[in-house]
């Protein structure tokens, strides 16, 4: 929340409303529950609150007990790095049977119970979650990404709007289709498909702002960075642009690893890492599979610890089997 809000509450003698704190919590984005009798203890005690929760870890949930001379208490009630449902009856547990007012805040979520009961009251406070939880259901944290890259890749291969947006009417890969509209077509399914943030162009040097891998996702519980390569054989292609295969995943690889150990300096290292190849060529799946391990096993000396600790795979989408609808 900004500090005219902070001005205003500071001076003013009237109530905080529910919606507010509700806004001025979700703003400070921890996972926070805030429990009290009376609303004005908030408004009482508000420097005080956000400077604590300003301190708080972002890894826990924090209670936050509010009474008339401030904060009477402040607990950890669990870890942060649960899904949505084991937080919502981790609260249910803890509050069902509390007298008062609960805040409830993490990641999304933004509800008050009163007495033990949701209040439906407040605007929008309740269909959000709803929709929020709708959408969970059918999203996938960024640990599944396997599974949302194998989905990715029978999108490619089913769905007419790929093979369109790629391919000419002759069935050559478009001359305009270059690494950046490849990574797009996927930041967009990820997008689409997984939790929380995905970012292009995520800067992974302090020092160098033009250092950025293509793809970052966090989901609040792990992260993950994707390295985007291509490589189109000239029979395939009407660009001028014919990459080896072997050496773009060479090059995937070497810049992973870059990435990787500046993160690591940063200390921002994330949890997972994938070199993402598009190709169209001449060889057959168990070439590729084969190719891209003899890679990896000449690099593998020079490559760093830091790369080794992210590194999960190289992940390829063969445009050869794009088109499937259209058959």
């Amino acid at each position: 929340m900004n500090v005219d809000f902070l001005d205003k509450a500071k001076t003013s003698h009237s109530l905080i409303s529910e919606q507010k704190i509700l806004e001025y919590l979700a703003d400070m984005k921890k996972a926070v529950v805030i429990s009290l009798d009376k609303l004005e203890y908030f408004q009482e005690c508000l420097v005080d609150i956000k400077r604590q929760i300003e301190q708080a870890s972002q890894s826990d949930i924090h209670h936050f007990e509010l009474g008339e001379n401030g904060i009477k208490s402040q607990s950890i009630l669990g870890d942060r790095c649960i899904n949505e449902l084991e937080f919502h009856n981790l609260v249910d547990r803890k509050f069902k049977s509390y007298s008062g007012y609960c805040f409830i805040v993490n990641a999304g979520i933004s509800y008050m119970m009163y007495n033990g009961e949701i209040d439906s009251t407040i605007e929008g406070c309740l269909e959000k979650t709803k929709t929020m939880q709708q959408l969970l259901k059918t999203k996938k944290n960024v640990c599944d990404l396997r599974e949302v890259f194998e989905n990715f890749y029978s999108a490619c291969k089913y769905h007419k709007s790929y093979y369109e947006y790629c391919f000419d009417t002759n069935g050559l890969i478009k001359a305009e289709i270059k690494e950046q509209e490849l990574r797009n077509l996927l930041q967009g399914y990820l997008n689409e498909n997984v939790k929380g943030d995905v970012q292009t162009e995520f800067c992974t040097d302090y020092y160098n702002d033009e250092e950025s891998v293509d793809i970052y996702l966090n989901d609040g519980i792990h992260r993950a960075i994707i390295e985007v390569k291509f490589s189109f054989s000239k029979a395939y292609y009407n660009g001028s642009t014919h990459y080896c295969f072997i050496t773009r995943i060479g090059d995937g690889m070497i810049q992973l690893d870059k990435y990787a150990r500046h993160l690591a300096q940063g200390k921002r290292q994330v949890d997972f890492g994938y070199v993402y190849m598009f190709y169209c060529n001449d060889m057959t799946d168990q070439n590729v599979e084969q190719k891209i391990q003899i890679e990896y096993e000449s690099l593998k000396p020079s490559l760093s610890s830091d790369f080794h600790s992210i590194y999960k795979s190289t992940i390829t989408n063969n445009l050869r089997n794009w088109g499937n609808c259209l058959m």
